[in-house]
């Protein structure tokens, strides 16, 4: 890796994250932008994007155990 770090297999490289949150950012607003109170929005953005760390990270690690094992 760039800094020098080898990858333990816990986290999925950082801009899968930052794709996919940005991606589905976009998609939420094309839906939901302007139709919704802002602390709403906000509330909506916090659950999604814990819900997709914990999703992609759970996706990596099953298949880097499975590439492993």
């Amino acid at each position: 890796m760039a800094d020098g770090k080898v990858n333990d297999g816990r986290w999925a490289p950082w801009w899968v994250y930052v794709v996919l949150i940005v991606g589905c950012n976009l998609i939420k607003q094309y839906f939901i932008g302007g139709k919704v109170p802002d602390v709403a929005n906000v509330a909506i953005t916090v659950v999604m994007v814990a819900a997709l760390i914990f999703g992609i990270t759970a996706v990596y690690r099953s298949m880097s155990a499975s590439r492993r094992g």
